[in-house]
């Protein structure tokens, strides 16, 4: 039930009109950055914001041959495919720039300000409508016609600036958060390339590192799941061994699993297949459980002795990629085997390593786990940030919640 002053409204009658950029060959346009107009894409359009990387620039005669995609301040850009319904607005400085494939939306400032229409088509009640009026292709794709059918719930214009104006306070702290996230992450990873390659050494540490094999310091594992365990898990670039379950959605395991190789906390396991950031594969280590099976095509590896090497270390170590060079020596001819690289066990367990003592280890391990929940602080505070107007929009753009307006 909507609050007495407020009407329902279609994007058509809230807008004075709702257009799609060019869309037949805009390759033929493209010139140098130098000699050439910024045209909008959807890489170019995130939630409220602009992407202001990657962009492609049209020719000031392409621009010219398609006036009518030319954008004003104050248009809001609605992507149409991959994330159909994304939306941003126009800002001065983009003004004049052109578009290419997405839904060109301009409001009638009388009826609606754009940032209003912007927030209600990236909330959960525009999303939902954009989700239903797509056509039925496999790859979904939105019409300028159905994005002109989407229904606001719309209040008075002083409502609508005031609903606006307290969305955007949620809006500059999630960027704030993104912005620190971002710096946080870029300097962990320079931290890392200094620290374990002892280009940069903490206070106290003069000693020589020195080569090893892989096999001083770990035991290969090919210990059976004799004991019925169940828990199977799978390698994730981004959050190491996890349920099978939870990582696929679904058991793709084999019915029986006692022929499966069982890992107990701490334990390493190399999965030899290509993943993004991850060219010659990934290595992770056993944390979120006591115990969990794995498949024989990974390469199983336990700790020798907690004496004379730290297990934090060698995780940041192989997370690091400094492995993979070695890795690109045994690889053998012949490719991948069923998607996998032709790596043996024995010579992974050969590879060589250039590493400190085991003291040295544990304090670069400390410093760079720092990072980790430092970073994890940020992410956590992000995730709230963004449920917290999640919620917040769902009430603001429907009435449920209203606001004072002077």
């Amino acid at each position: 039930m909507l609050p007495e002053e407020w009407k329902k409204r279609s994007v058509a009658e809230v807008c004075r009109s709702v257009s799609v950029g060019v869309v037949i060959k805009p390759s033929q346009y493209y010139v140098s950055a130098s000699e050439g107009i910024k045209a909008f894409r959807s890489a170019n359009v995130k939630e409220g914001q602009v992407n202001n990387s990657d962009w492609v620039y049209f020719s000031h005669k392409g621009h010219n041959e398609n006036k009518k995609s030319e954008l004003k301040t104050g248009d809001v850009l609605v992507v149409r495919t991959g994330y159909p319904g994304t939306a941003c607005v126009v800002t001065p400085q983009y003004a004049g720039c052109n578009a290419i494939d997405i839904v060109i939306a301009r409001p009638d400032i009388q009826k609606i300000i754009p940032t209003y229409l912007c927030l209600f088509t990236n909330s959960e009640y525009g999303k939902s409508q954009v989700a239903n009026l797509q056509g039925g292709m496999a790859q979904k794709h939105l019409n300028v016609g159905a994005y002109q059918q989407v229904e606001i719930p719309l209040p008075p214009l002083p409502e609508q600036k005031k609903i606006a104006a307290i969305l955007s306070t949620w809006d500059r702290a999630i960027e704030g958060t993104e912005k620190l996230l971002a710096n946080s992450q870029k300097q962990k990873k320079a931290l890392m390339q200094q620290l374990l390659t002892g280009k940069k050494r903490l206070p106290g540490f003069t000693e020589e590192w020195k080569k090893h094999r892989l096999s001083d310091f770990f035991v290969r594992l090919m210990q059976r799941n004799t004991s019925g365990n169940t828990n199977v898990v799978t390698i994730s670039a981004q959050d190491g061994l996890v349920k099978q379950e939870e990582y696929f959605k679904k058991t793709v395991a084999s019915d029986t699993l006692d022929g499966y190789f069982l890992l107990e906390k701490g334990d390493f396991a190399y999965n030899k297949s290509y993943s993004i950031g991850y060219p010659m594969g990934a290595i992770k280590r056993l944390n979120r459980y006591d115990k969990g099976v794995v498949t024989t095509l990974y390469i199983c590896f336990r700790l020798k002795s907690h004496l004379t090497a730290n297990g934090d270390f060698f995780e940041f170590y192989f997370d690091s990629g400094l492995i993979n060079y070695g890795l690109t020596q045994i690889a053998h001819e012949g490719g991948r085997a069923h998607g996998l690289l032709n790596v043996k066990p024995a010579d992974f367990m050969h590879l060589q390593i250039t590493v400190p003592a085991v003291e040295e280890q544990k304090s670069i391990a400390a410093v760079l786990t720092t990072a980790d929940e430092e970073i994890a602080a940020l992410e956590s505070d992000l995730s709230r940030l963004r449920q917290e107007k999640k919620a917040l929009m769902q009430q603001l753009l429907t009435g449920k919640r209203r606001v004072k307006v002077d």
